[in-house]
């Protein structure tokens, strides 16, 4: 069993600052593969402050850790690919710069951070405007061009491309429709394939000619792992 540690950096800096008489020692660095039974740092100092900062440090640890884990893992399994693996916006409240931070340690790509990154349309954006002919008509009034456009099937992804989207994210869509969707005839636009991807399914998606796999469970749903603490 093995692990990619994450977050310890943030734990150093964190006991330092308590100044509290704790010397905190690191073994390892964010990003590096640690096997089973290996220490990943060490404590020294009031056994009572230790054990009242023991829950804190390990929950930490443990969820940026399982989701650069969960990262690596998906990543392997592209890594004879060119597809690039990429996070979402699906974090929680207050941490998702650390929890990004996480993905990239375990290799994907950081993407949309916020709605400020890119024009991003949405399902829910296409029906608050009445349609997929409304929403272009939005957009070439609007002289917009660069933007990321969601599709739930082969009809709106024929039309966006066919109105010039250069960036379509599939999403939730069969392999089937996928395929058939790729093999409509257009240059220079970009495909990323979204929704219900994870570790035990991502291998039927790798012979695609697509550019992107975003996986939302890396950061909602990650693969648990175990950090403890022994007072020696």
């Amino acid at each position: 069993t093995r692990i990619i540690l994450c977050g310890i950096r943030f734990v150093e800096s964190y006991v330092k600052s308590l100044k509290n008489g704790i010397i905190i020692k690191l073994f390892y660095s964010d990003g590096d593969m640690v096997k089973s039974n290996k220490w990943i740092a060490s404590l020294e100092g009031d056994a009572k402050i230790i054990l009242g900062l023991e829950r804190t440090l390990l929950n930490f640890l443990q969820h940026l850790s399982s989701i650069t884990t969960t990262t690596y893992l998906l990543k392997e399994k592209l890594k004879d690919t060119k597809i690039q693996l990429l996070d979402t916006r699906k974090t929680i409240t207050g941490l998702r710069i650390v929890q990004k931070y996480a993905t990239h340690k375990g290799g994907a790509k950081n993407h949309r951070i916020g709605l400020y990154d890119k024009i991003f349309i949405k399902d829910n954006h296409i029906s608050i405007a009445g349609g997929v002919e409304n929403i272009t008509k939005i957009l070439k009034e609007k002289n917009i061009k660069n933007y990321i456009v969601e599709c739930d099937n082969y009809n709106e992804a024929k039309h966006f491309i066919e109105a010039g989207a250069k960036y379509l994210l599939l999403d939730n869509m069969t392999l089937r429709e996928i395929r058939k969707i790729l093999n409509i005839e257009c240059k220079n636009v970009k495909f990323e394939v979204s929704g219900g991807i994870k570790i035990s399914n991502i291998q039927k998606f790798i012979d695609l000619k697509i550019n992107y796999i975003s996986v939302g469970s890396i950061t909602q749903n990650p693969e648990p792992i175990d950090i403890g603490l022994d007072i020696v």
